[in-house]
Order: C-alpha cells, then sequence, then structure tokens
C-alpha cells in the first residue's frame, strides 16, 4: 500500500479524535492500540497496520481451522522455544506476589471448608508404600511427570518459607485409585493446575507444558509399566 493510499484512511471526526478506516471491514474506528495493532512495537513512529484486530484475529482463527495441523506445529515449536522463558517469567511473578498467593489460598480455605476437606480425604489416602513412591519418581526421571521440572527446582512455600519440596503423589483419575496404578509425580503447579479435570482433557496441545513424548510416558506408566513396581503388601516383596 502506497503512503499515500495509507494516510487516506485516516480522518478526524467532529470530536476531534484520530480515526482509521479498517481496509477489510470498512470500519472507522478509533486510531488506538484498544482497535489496532502497531506495525512494529519498537518503532511507533511506523504507525498502525492497516486492518483492525477484530478483522486480523478473524482471519487468525479460519487460518488455524482450515490449517490445524500446520498450526499445531507451529504452536508447539513457540512453546518449546520460549519454555524457559516463560518459566522465568513464572517464578519472577510468583515470587512478586507471594503474599498475594498465601492470603488468596487462605481466603479460599476459608470460604470453601466442605470442598478442602473433601480434596483432603480423596487425596491423602494414598494406598502407595514408599519404595513405590521412589520408584515412581525414578521412572519419570525425577522429574514433574506434566512439565518435567526436575525435583531439585521443585520449592514450596508455606508460611512465607519458601524451600525444595516433594513432587505430589498426583491422581491422574481424580476420583480413581489411591493406588500406583493411578500416581504420577506432579509439580505443585501441575497438581494445582489440573485440579478436577480429567487427564486428556487437561493435558493435550493446548496445554503450554504438554509435550508428546511426556504424554506417552504417562500413558505407558498407567498401562502397565507401573505393575513392575508394585510392592505385595502382604510378602513385603517387589515383583518382577
Amino acid at each position: 500500500m502506497k503512503k499515500s493510499e495509507y494516510e487516506a484512511l485516516k480522518r478526524i471526526n467532529k470530536y476531534e479524535i484520530t480515526e482509521r478506516q479498517c481496509t477489510t471491514c470498512q470500519d472507522w474506528k478509533e486510531e488506538t492500540t484498544d482497535n489496532f495493532y502497531m506495525m512494529n512495537k519498537l518503532k511507533p513512529q511506523k504507525g498502525f497496520m492497516a486492518e483492525c484486530k477484530d478483522c486480523i484475529k478473524k482471519k487468525a482463527n479460519e487460518y488455524g481451522h482450515s490449517h490445524k495441523e500446520k498450526k499445531n506445529k507451529i504452536d508447539k515449536e513457540y512453546r518449546e522455544a520460549n519454555k524457559a522463558q516463560r518459566k522465568v517469567k513464572e517464578k519472577v511473578w510468583r515470587d512478586n506476589n507471594k503474599e498475594n498467593l498465601y492470603n488468596n489460598l487462605k481466603k479460599f480455605q476459608k470460604n470453601n471448608p466442605d470442598r478442602l476437606r473433601y480434596y483432603n480425604n480423596q487425596h491423602s489416602n494414598h494406598d502407595i508404600t514408599t519404595k513405590e513412591w521412589e520408584s515412581c519418581k525414578k521412572y519419570f526421571n525425577h522429574r514433574c511427570a506434566y512439565c518435567g521440572l526436575p525435583i531439585e527446582e521443585h520449592y514450596i512455600t508455606r508460611k512465607g518459607i519458601t524451600k525444595l519440596g516433594d513432587f505430589h503423589k498426583e491422581h491422574v483419575v481424580h476420583k480413581g485409585s489411591n493406588g500406583l496404578d493411578n500416581c504420577v509425580p506432579s509439580c505443585g503447579s501441575c497438581n494445582s493446575s489440573k485440579w478436577e479435570h480429567p487427564f486428556e482433557e487437561w493435558y493435550n496441545k493446548t496445554n503450554i507444558n504438554y509435550t508428546e513424548e511426556r504424554y506417552q510416558k504417562i500413558i505407558q506408566w498407567l498401562n502397565g509399566d507401573y505393575e513392575q513396581y508394585v510392592v505385595d503388601k502382604k510378602k513385603k516383596v517387589t515383583n518382577q
């Protein structure tokens, strides 16, 4: 688009507000970052894009639906490339909001005693021995089964004090077995995020921590690999 054509799409209305006409929907909208994307955020002097945000988003959604496989590949590459950066940002945010997070948790516990009691009862009666739990963590290379966070980086905060802590014995099926057949190691963040959600509805390509490799490893564990680590509660020996 020529500069003269680009400038012709601008006008000042009777309220002295600068407006821009979208080249796709033809609507006149106030020329602000609420309605238009910048051509270059680092060089604001270049101005705004010719299409409004709504039209750009609509085109992106239509493209995503008609090119799902390609879009999923691009999304996965983006997540992998920015994973470290996201984790750093998340840690900085949590460090800067420790007091608010703690206060919100206490408020939730106070306002939801029945739900908290149910959750604690459901998740405190694990029928898993210490040896089974250690074998489970070793199977997943001492990392969170969902996001891959190593246990030596798993920090927890209790009463304002942050320290290294053990993983959660995560119930893959929320109301399922309390045994090893329904347990994977989970960091605090993934454990809270999953909550009561069905496994495959929560852990899929839309989850920023998802990888096909980790998904398959969880499935293999649940489908039978766990059996070689189950301890006979009567004989107290490990099946081989």
